[in-house]
């Protein structure tokens, strides 16, 4: 079946259907989705090659019921400081979060060559990549902050009293000021228009010096990992390309800097790109050229 659907990165058509899935999610089932003729589909784009999540048996209008039934799933009957301490504990070596911490905490310090410098993670869920960050990288932080919208979660990351919380969607009411660094750790697929976001992220990074760290699901989920995987849920408007990725940035007014595709210790294939505010490429040249 034909779609008249387009990207909303690239407005090119997609036209290649990767993979079809036919039986609801457990969000999906949470909100009174029937198995009964369901058909979604992610189909490719022609010309970033980032897959958009179709939903052809039903309106999309019902996403927002979805949506906000994500922590009433996720969290139900869960003891969120357990989940947290039980990541937390992971071995070295076996934690999606110790290495984007390592990450991002050594290109910041390249960067801005050895100074303190702020951080604001938006979408921060349970808080392990900053609690990880503030455990091992306390000395370079000069200010760090956690966005999140969930108040479950925001009243747990501000019972840490290690960074300040700001309970909200972003963009935020509450007037937060620039940060050095924007983290948005597996945030931006869940969002229906990437680069408008991130074209409000701007406004909250150093117009002279800010940098940006973004990792979403690859596009080569479809093809690499089962159709259950919760990756490849309803909750996840893109699965990006390499290509996707950069172009989201670039459009959103960010200069990216680094691209690539990783295989995590979780098994997750996923993209991450280091980008910057175009005033920032002066001191980006300075870093390189050394």
């Amino acid at each position: 079946m034909e779609t008249e659907a387009v990207c909303a990165i690239c407005s090119g058509a997609l036209n290649r259907r990767r993979l079809e899935i036919n039986v609801p999610d457990r969000f999906e089932r949470h909100v009174g989705i029937s198995e009964t003729g369901y058909r979604r589909v992610w189909i490719e784009c022609a010309v970033c090659g980032t897959a958009t999540n179709v939903f052809e048996s039903f309106s999309q209008d019902v996403l927002k019921d979805i949506e906000t039934a994500y922590y009433e799933v996720d969290l139900a009957g869960v003891d969120i400081s357990a989940r947290f301490q039980k990541v937390m504990a992971l071995p070295k070596g076996s934690s999606d979060n110790d290495f984007r911490v390592e990450r991002v905490a050594h290109y910041a310090s390249r960067w801005f060559k050895g100074a303190s410098y702020s951080l604001v993670d938006i979408g921060a869920g349970l808080g392990v990549f900053l609690a990880r960050l503030k455990e091992r990288h306390s000395a370079d932080l000069l200010r760090l902050m956690a966005i999140e919208p969930d108040p479950i979660a925001a009243a747990h990351l501000s019972a840490m009293g290690i960074f300040s919380v700001v309970n909200s969607v972003f963009p935020t009411q509450e007037r937060i000021g620039q940060f050095d660094v924007v983290t948005l750790n597996k945030v931006l697929e869940h969002i229906a228009d990437p680069v408008g976001f991130l074209s409000l992220v701007v406004s909250v990074m150093s117009a002279e010096k800010g940098i940006i760290y973004v990792e979403v699901p690859d596009v080569l989920t479809t093809g690499l990992r089962a159709s259950t995987d919760n990756i490849l849920g309803a909750l996840h408007r893109h699965l990006y390309s390499p290509e996707g990725l950069a172009m989201t940035l670039v459009r959103a007014g960010l200069v990216p800097l680094t691209v690539d595709r990783i295989v995590e210790p979780s098994g997750k294939i996923t993209v991450f790109a280091f980008g910057c505010v175009p005033g920032a490429l002066k001191a980006w040249a300075e870093v390189e050229g050394k």
